[in-house]
């Protein structure tokens, strides 16, 4: 199985947890921002960060590379059994881009992908909005371990990705008014799945 991603990516990032999560052997073949290699580009203009490679399987688009391990390899299971709870993890992790990633997402659009100097405006207030978003997200968690009870599920890994990423770009971190989200975060790190991973 091969993973073709960029370095630093949140979207493969989530990709490499739930390989990860479920022992599923990879390699991962890192790619520079504006260099898609040849075998991405034989496939589709869509296949960028993550693209996975499965036997005769090309999976791209990270929510559908995440269900499709779920879904191909069910053992060490990241969703729940009942439909109801399944179409819960699927809502919770369909909130994370309005709330959250589309708050990141400038900031890394200002950081990385525009001529310097960024607009730092833009940037205190794309920071200030994820903060703001953060107290439902806290209410989530309270009385659990992960956003569906004591299990780890993909909303878990969707959410999760945002925060090593926006810590490592500006220092932002969960405050302590917000101890049931920070604990959460505390808990993610701790996991040997969640630190990102780098070229060799």
């Amino acid at each position: 199985m091969k993973l073709f991603l960029l370095n630093g990516c949140p979207f493969a990032h989530r990709a490499t947890i739930v390989l990860q999560e479920k022992v599923l052997p990879f390699e991962p073949n890192f790619f520079e921002r504006g260099k898609r290699p040849k075998e991405l580009e034989a496939v589709s203009p869509y296949a960028k960060s993550p693209t996975l490679f499965d036997g005769e399987a090309v999976v791209w688009d990270a929510s559908i590379v995440i269900e499709y391990l779920e879904d191909r390899y069910p053992e060490r299971p990241l969703m729940p059994a009942s439909a109801a709870e399944r179409a819960e993890v699927r809502m919770l992790a369909s909130r994370v881009s309005p709330e959250l990633m589309s708050k990141a997402g400038v900031v890394a659009m200002e950081l990385f992908y525009k001529p310097p100097p960024p607009d730092e405006a833009k940037i205190e207030t794309a920071i200030r909005e994820f903060m703001a978003a953060l107290p439902a997200w806290n209410e989530r968690l309270a009385g659990r371990s992960f956003l569906m009870g004591e299990a780890l599920s993909l909303a878990d890994v969707t959410l999760y990705t945002l925060f090593p990423g926006i810590k490592a770009q500006r220092g932002v971190e969960v405050p302590k008014e917000l101890p049931h989200l920070r604990a959460w975060v505390e808990r993610m790190d701790s996991r040997p799945t969640t630190p990102l991973l780098r070229p060799s």
